[in-house]
């Protein structure tokens, strides 16, 4: 049944494969929302001088044959056999005085089963505007040291649905609306090396069940994460190590008690690993490149992600 291709005799098993086969929906959805243009969120804890702006588009792309269901690791992606993720992304911050910031994200996602055809909608890929993420970002505090400055700093957004299909095998996103708090702190000593920690607690809100004529919305659980950053932050580049998790507080396991094809309901865990690096060709253009890669998780499709970028600075 995993495979999608073993033939069981048993008289329930087409509805077991058929909920199997659904499952991926959600690893794919998870793994494609934890993929944006910084797998670590969009928040750090460096700020620009007021009116200073900057604009990023990235690529980044990835490929699974490997999931877990519930903690189990399972390989081989049901029907569409491995996934291939491709996500284009606007990044943008605009700093509305010298410790605040907005900030903004807007990616376009590109999903594709290399196997057979969705059972669910009849489709082997999707294309579509994800979710707007919207966040300002506060320095209340800053602390000049002998050898460097202690930055405490919060930041209060969220993110909105676009429209998609949030219940399919190849949806990308859960498609809950989401406020979200972040507060964190960054020290960064005179030579430029730096290191940062930002937690973050998110509150979901329900999801449109629009799949084959629509049915009850689905309760997308609250989450905890948080981000390690150790990096050096200098002139002529930039570059980070990075850790960062994410804990669903509720929710249901695939193939588990409670679910029933209810992918936005699902927990959705991760501990993921990975590096950025920057390098400024001029005062007003740069290069990024990045990768990361899911160590652990729940529910959640087995990727390593590569991207790079051009930045604009205004």
């Amino acid at each position: 049944v995993l495979k999608g291709r073993t033939r069981i005799s048993n008289p329930n098993s087409k509805k077991m494969k058929l909920k199997t086969l659904i499952s991926v929906g959600l690893l794919t959805a998870a793994s494609l929302f934890m993929n944006l243009i910084y797998a670590q969120g969009p928040i750090d804890g460096f700020f620009n001088k007021k009116g200073r702006a900057s604009f990023t588009l990235s690529y980044t792309s990835a490929v699974y044959d490997s999931f877990y269901v519930a903690d189990e690791k399972v390989e081989g992606v049901p029907a569409h056999n491995s996934i291939d993720q491709s996500i284009y992304n606007l990044y943008a911050t605009y700093a509305l005085a010298d410790d605040l910031s907005l900030v903004a994200s807007l990616p376009y996602i590109s999903a594709k089963g290399n196997g057979e055809a969705d059972p669910v909608n009849g489709t082997t890929e999707q294309s579509d505007f994800q979710d707007l993420n919207l966040f300002l970002k506060w320095a209340p505090y800053v602390s000049e040291l002998s050898n460097g400055s202690l930055t405490y700093f919060v930041a209060l957004g969220g993110l909105v649905p676009l429209g998609y299909e949030p219940n399919g095998i190849l949806s990308l996103g859960t498609g809950a609306p989401g406020v979200d708090g972040k507060v964190g702190l960054q020290y960064k000593n005179n030579s430029g090396f730096f290191g940062a920690f930002i937690a973050g607690y998110g509150l979901r809100g329900k999801a449109s069940n629009n799949l084959n004529g629509g049915g009850p919305d689905f309760d997308a659980p609250n989450v905890a994460n948080g981000v390690f950053k150790l990096g050096y932050a200098g002139g002529s580049v930039y570059v980070d190590a990075w850790y960062d998790f994410q804990y669903s507080l509720d929710g249901v396991d695939i193939m588990g008690e409670g679910f029933d094809g209810n992918f936005p309901e699902t927990d959705v865990d991760f501990n993921r690993i990975g590096a950025n690096v920057y390098v400024p060709l001029t005062p007003l253009i740069g290069l990024s490149a990045g990768f990361g890669t899911t160590v652990s998780g729940r529910n959640i499709g087995i990727s390593t992600s590569y991207s790079g970028g051009l930045t604009f600075n205004l």
